[in-house]
């Protein structure tokens, strides 16, 4: 009976199984058909279900704990509304008495397992149907009720003419009941068809003395009913017709020939070929459907066992002889196996053949008969399904459950062979998340695809590459013999990744940053040495990325630092933990002081002063730095004005801001009312940024940039020459000041190479209108080079290092005379 569910007209089926495994096969089966699917794990479960889910039809196992297949389905039944859901019984067992007992319990069908899932779906459909035309027959019935029980046999009696001689034995209104004296005519009461053919069978009987029988259908009280009429002929001008209702008969007839065509088509669609073996002769009737199984036509297919015996798969063969044996020896009840057999096309097919033996009184077999039904669809699903439980989607290789079971066996080797030892590798792909942010995730995709080969390329046959997920994979390297062994692996991984990705016309370098932890029998589980190889991860990519390192006890002791770090520092900004310290940037002619860069620092409660270098990643990657950076602008700025309404003259502050903060989209707007608040003039500051972010090249960071521009705050690329400098990007983006890294400044007095560098970036700087400022410097020497290549500001410790608030308020009131005004968008 199909029902509304929620204004949705498809039919929802309620799947009552133990197994879980058959509960999935049966929800994808039946999802597939289009179907909504429930599942209850056991019989109780599934009576709680039933006044909620209103199911239109319940797949029910037969062999559950606690409460059978058996008995909740006698319980549906006598739940009110449910007396004719349909209900369609699961079982393996196949004797007749089970089957009996499920019909008598309630069951609509019966489906045996292992289960045709292609067939199900049909199954399922028709039952469907015909609950529902079942359930319009009963409505029409209920009107017609009473009708039906009141229409006995009944006889009349008629002339050669047509007259009605006498009614008898019928209390039935519509075969009328003759008064003394009133004789009518058939043509009278009769329908003039059925009046026609029932005078038509009696003048026959009349002439030739032979019963008649005619059939007809007649409508009664609005319905149609099937009568039989048989005419005798009791006198000689006249004939006696014996009318009875046969509709009961025709609706039972018509039943079972619904069931027989149900039978044949199930057959045919469930593909079954049937075998018949007479054990005595050995000869084996095969069925036409068996041998189109395997590609053969009738004729290709001879009556020899081998026919069946020759064709199975060679692994399979001893098996499926074991337990036909066991079955005639009557060891089992009856013969099932799932076994191959070979296809004319020279493919194999998964076969699922069951037979049983039939008996002399003494127990000896002499005949066995049985069926095969192809189950490569089935198996081919069960296949699918145990695949994609243990292995990548987007890769193929194995998934982190794969991964760790073989991880596990390493270990459990290690404590019996106490000479193994194996290498397990975590690796990760660096600034993998800007491929996909620029280049798309279909780029990215394509990236840890090739990531995938070359890694199975640098494994051996026995390693397992696995992906974790994301750009995360790990590989586990079977006997290493020793931790030089597992360096020389590293080291062939990583010259894999030298050549560069094509990803649509587009050259991509990546490398991977490198963990490894080498197994012993001292680790508890898998886990916990993964998590070693991840913690030595991290520490490559904080050594410089693209690297290799070797777990080392400390680390893990450094990454439970880290995270005591990280849980410090949630709360830092609210304990007002942090500080600003000041260094100036100064003109090189005369160090007047022409800027002010601000710089943040923890001052942590027991740490102690904690650098930016210690912090700031770890505000980075947690996205503290968004709350961080906006108090560092604030503060800072309400510092410049404060300086400002104090008499030192104008000068630009410059603010360092994350990627993570530029990124943020509401980064323009929080600029923009700190400027407000603090009522600083924007070109008095400057946000200095890192060439990393401007590799993105992303529109949105481009936008950012314009809209700060357009305010008037000048823009700073913060230690220019140590990453990936182009001048298209230069040309493309609002930079108003190259800042020369400290690097170059630090060697320069030992090393004419890093001379040429330096007068490339102030010739570019000049070019391009930009201002230049040499960052780190620390000697006379270094200063007086760089005056000489007329660069004129400078910044670093031969100056002043980093001071606090009240210590560069006092320096800047103390020396008015050499601060020095910053003409708007111009060096001093």
């Amino acid at each position: 009976m199909m029902r509304e569910h929620n204004g949705e007209n498809t039919p929802l089926i309620l799947v009552v199984d133990d197994d879980t495994v058959m509960r999935m096969l049966a929800h994808t089966s039946l999802a597939r058909e289009g179907y909504r699917v429930k599942e209850a794990e056991n019989g109780a479960e599934a009576l709680s279900l039933l006044n909620a889910l209103k199911p239109d039809l319940i797949l029910l196992d037969v062999m559950m704990p606690e409460l059978d297949g058996f008995s909740t389905c006698e319980q549906v039944r006598r739940s009110p509304g449910h007396e004719r859901t349909p209900i369609c019984m699961m079982t393996g067992l196949e004797d007749t008495g089970s089957i009996h007992r499920a019909y008598q319990a309630g069951a609509t069908d019966f489906i045996t397992k292992p289960i045709n899932w292609l067939l199900l779906g049909y199954r399922v459909r028709y039952l469907l149907r015909t609950s529902k035309a079942f359930d319009d027959v009963y409505r029409a019935e209920s009107k017609s009720r009473a009708l039906l029980g009141a229409i006995p046999d009944g006889m009349l009696r008629i002339s050669h003419d047509g007259t009605l001689l006498e009614s008898r034995n019928s209390s039935d209104r519509d075969l009328p009941s003759v008064a003394e004296g009133d004789n009518p005519n058939i043509f009278e009461f009769l329908p003039s068809l059925l009046a026609h053919q029932l005078m038509g069978q009696v003048h026959k009987t009349l002439e030739t003395g032979i019963v008649q029988l005619l059939e007809c259908r007649v409508a009664i009280g609005g319905a149609l009913h099937d009568w039989e009429i048989r005419t005798i002929r009791s006198g000689e001008n006249e004939a006696l017709n014996i009318v009875r209702d046969i509709t009961e008969r025709k609706r039972t007839e018509k039943a079972l020939r619904e069931s027989e065509e149900r039978y044949a088509l199930a057959s045919l669609a469930a593909n079954d070929g049937l075998w018949d073996w007479n054990l005595l002769t050995n000869e084996v009737h095969f069925s036409s459907r068996w041998k189109g199984l395997l590609g053969y036509s009738e004729e290709e297919i001879g009556t020899d066992i081998e026919e069946w015996f020759s064709r199975i798969h060679p692994d399979d063969s001893q098996q499926v002889k074991i337990e036909i044996n066991s079955h005639l020896e009557g060891l089992n009840t009856h013969f099932i196996h799932e076994h191959r057999m070979l296809h004319k096309d020279g493919s194999y097919r998964w076969i699922l053949s069951r037979g049983i033996a039939i008996r002399h009184e003494t127990g000896s077999p002499y005949r066995m008969a049985g069926s095969h039904t192809d189950i490569s669809a089935r198996k081919h699903a069960e296949e699918q399904l145990q695949h994609d439980a243990f292995y990548d989607g987007l890769t193929g290789l194995p998934n982190r459950a794969l991964f760790m079971d073989r991880l596990n066996n390493a270990l459990r080797r290690t404590r019996r062979l106490p000479d193994y030892l194996f290498a397990v590798f975590f690796l990760d792909l660096d600034r993998f998340k800007m491929i996909n942010d620029s280049l798309g995730h279909s780029a990215g995709d394509a990236v840890l695809i090739e990531t995938a080969r070359r890694l199975e390329q640098c494994a051996r046959p026995g390693d397992t590459t696995a992906r974790l997920g994301g750009d995360e994979f790990v590989m586990l390297f079977e006997d290493v013999k020793n931790l030089e062994n597992a360096k020389r692996i590293a080291e062939r991984i990583q010259r894999s990744f030298i050549g560069p990705f094509y990803v649509n016309e587009a050259e991509i370098v990546s490398t991977p940053s490198i963990g490894i932890a080498l197994g012993s029998s001292e680790y508890p589980c898998g886990e916990d040495l993964l998590r070693d190889a991840d913690i030595t991860m991290y520490q490559a990519k904080a050594l410089g990325r693209g690297r290799y390192e070797v777990f080392s006890p400390d680390m893990r002791s450094q990454a439970v630092a880290l995270i005591r770090l990280e849980s410090d520092l949630r709360t830092a900004l609210e304990r007002n933990e942090f500080k600003i310290f000041y260094q100036p940037i100064v003109a090189l002619k005369d160090s007047s002081i022409v800027g002010m860069e601000a710089l943040m620092r923890w001052q942590h409660p027991h740490q102690g002063l904690v650098a930016p270098s210690d912090f700031i990643p770890l505000a980075e990657e947690t996205g503290l730095i968004v709350p961080l950076g906006e108090w560092l602008l604030r503060t800072a700025c309400r510092q410049l004005k404060t300086w400002f309404d104090g008499g030192v003259p104008p000068l630009r502050l410059a603010v360092n801001i994350s990627p993570v903060q530029l990124r943020d989209p509401g980064f323009p707007d929080m600029v923009i009312n700190v400027i407000r608040e603090s009522g600083v003039n924007p070109e008095n500051l400057e946000l200095e940024i890192t060439e990393t972010i401007l590799m993105e090249q992303s529109s949105s960071i481009v936008n950012v940039l314009l809209k700060l521009k357009a305010l008037g705050i000048h823009i700073s690329l913060d230690d220019f020459g140590t990453g990936y400098s182009s001048l298209s990007y230069l040309q493309n983006l609002p930079i108003d000041t190259l800042k020369i890294d400290r690097s170059f400044i630090n060697k320069l007095a030992f090393n004419g190479e890093q001379t040429n560098i330096i007068e490339t970036i102030l010739m570019l700087g000049s070019n391009l209108g930009m201002d230049v400022v040499a960052e780190g410097i620390e000697t006379v020497e270094q200063r007086e080079k760089l005056q000489k290549m007329k660069c004129s500001r400078g910044q670093g410790f031969l100056f002043s290092r980093p001071l606090e608030e009240s210590a560069i308020t006092s320096l800047l009131l103390s020396l008015p005379g050499k601060t020095e005004t910053v003409a708007p968008g111009g060096a001093s």
